[in-house]
């Protein structure tokens, strides 16, 4: 534990030098990001000011990115922060590794906390507690091992009272996984305003939705042997299939009058499957995007978000099992959202739903979820971080980046996510059913829950290689045979 030490937040002498280093007055730095008293701050790369070889990863509308490319010690990156109350808080980091000789530096005002950078992949790396006075500090980020850092996105100031108490609280609020395990794998689909047919124009998006054929879908996914389904409500385009009075107010045109989800709902649960929904927040729709006040206001684009989410939820209740929430890391971390308040609204009609804020490969992002969505198209298993997850485990990591959560591994079937490509089949299988069925078996063994997502077209069937391939992998695994 390094030492607790006070600063009294003026610039002194080293961090005007600090300043000068990187050639601005402090007056023309980018507006300074409050660090707050009573919860934990995210403190982004892309707000600071980067000087040397790193470059900054535009990630496009909605998006934060990380730096990379870094040089050496003196690639920097410099903030100036506004503390709101005396306090000493823990300062960590979410960054990827390079590896061996790999160390970073956080200077603040005359102190500099040093560590390494832990295993080569994204770490949450812990550099200590500071006292810190009330008002502006100067911050600057380095790397000054032998082999720099290979991708930096944040730093985490909080209180350690507070890590406590959300902890705690996280813990609290925990609902069990025990039927994502045993129903021991789902199938996600990638269905959206942008899917296309096996040949032809596409309809649009709530004729198709008027068109599709819920009982042929359930059995389908019922001839598969998976055990829950992860279905797309917005993706690219920003479309829901279903009513949804919320969405309208805020931009009519993007709902339909079929409600598909409860239709889905009610064919799955007769086959004693589940359904979760997948959400996108929509940034790569313009019209859509310019409507959620997320570029002048976080404040209000966060309550709308639970507005919509909460709709949602209240109005499917029991039938909806869970919420699969994509790119959360990117859009949701960044800007320090209420996720207690977040995740209330996703439970809202079903206080035991599941969810997941997909952090890709980076470390658990907040106390409040359950799974870990576990994209990892290839099913690498550097990813999975399998030393937390022993065999005749709980299925929940127990120590890691994830630590906490409900392990899931969301795989590539097909080529792409979504079959979004006019006039083409769907490809075949990227992996054999022996590959599966020994990527399953070590999956179960771990109680860690695979989604397998699969290609469809617009009238919701997947290709018949695909369906065969799953029937096979089911008598595998029900029987203990080889395929």
């Amino acid at each position: 534990m390094l030492p607790v030490c006070d600063f009294r937040g003026r610039l002194t002498a080293l961090a005007l030098a600090l300043t000068a280093t990187v050639g601005l007055a402090y007056t023309q730095e980018l507006a300074a990001p409050t660090i707050a008293y009573s919860s934990r701050t995210v403190v982004i790369a892309a707000e600071g000011r980067i000087t040397g070889k790193a470059d900054l990863v535009n990630m496009g509308a909605g998006k934060m990115g990380w730096v990379q490319s870094w040089g050496d010690a003196g690639d920097l990156i410099t903030w100036h922060l506004n503390v709101q109350r005396a306090g000493s808080y823990a300062i960590s980091s979410i960054l990827e590794s390079s590896g061996q000789n790999c160390s970073v530096a956080i200077a603040i005002d005359t102190y500099v906390l040093h560590d390494n950078c832990g295993v080569q992949g994204w770490n949450r790396v812990r550099l200590g507690v500071l006292r810190l006075g009330v008002g502006m500090h100067t911050v600057q980020f380095s790397s000054d091992g032998s082999t720099p850092v290979s991708k930096f996105y944040s730093m985490e100031f909080e209180r350690p009272e507070v890590a406590r108490q959300l902890a705690a609280q996280g813990r609290k609020e925990r609902v069990s996984t025990s039927w994502m395990v045993a129903a021991r794998y789902g199938l996600m689909f990638h269905w959206t305003s942008q899917s296309m047919p096996r040949e032809g124009p596409p309809l649009s998006y709530c004729d198709a939705v008027r068109k599709f054929d819920v009982e042929r879908f359930a059995d389908m996914v019922a001839e598969t042997g998976a055990g829950f389904v992860v279905f797309t409500t917005s993706h690219a385009g920003f479309y829901f299939p279903g009513p949804n009075s919320v969405i309208d107010s805020i931009l009519p045109g993007r709902t339909c009058s079929r409600d598909l989800v409860g239709d889905l709902a009610d064919a799955l649960n007769r086959r004693h499957i589940r359904l979760e929904l997948y959400f996108h927040p929509g940034h790569d729709d313009a019209p859509w995007w310019q409507r959620t006040h997320f570029d002048e206001d976080k404040r209000a684009y966060f309550q709308q978000w639970r507005s919509i989410i909460a709709s949602i939820g209240d109005n499917y209740g029991t039938k909806l099992a869970g919420w699969w929430f994509d790119d959360a890391a990117f859009t949701y971390y960044p800007f320090n959202p209420d996720w207690e308040k977040m995740t209330a609204a996703a439970r809202a009609g079903n206080p035991n739903r599941v969810i997941a804020y997909n952090s890709w490969i980076l470390p658990k992002l907040n106390d409040f979820y359950d799974v870990f969505a576990g994209e990892n198209a290839f099913w690498e298993s550097k990813y999975e971080d399998l030393t937390y997850l022993p065999v005749n485990g709980s299925g929940r990591y127990h120590g890691g980046p994830q630590d906490g959560l409900q392990a899931e591994i969301t795989v590539l079937i097909n080529g792409d996510w979504g079959h979004f490509k006019e006039d083409t089949p769907i490809g075949p299988p990227r992996f054999s059913a022996d590959q599966i069925v020994t990527r399953l078996k070590d999956a179960l063994s771990r109680k860690e829950v695979p989604l397998l997502d699969v290609e469809v077209f617009q009238n919701g069937t997947a290709s018949p290689q695909t369906v065969a391939l799953l029937k096979t992998v089911r008598k595998a695994i029900e029987t203990g045979s080889r395929p």
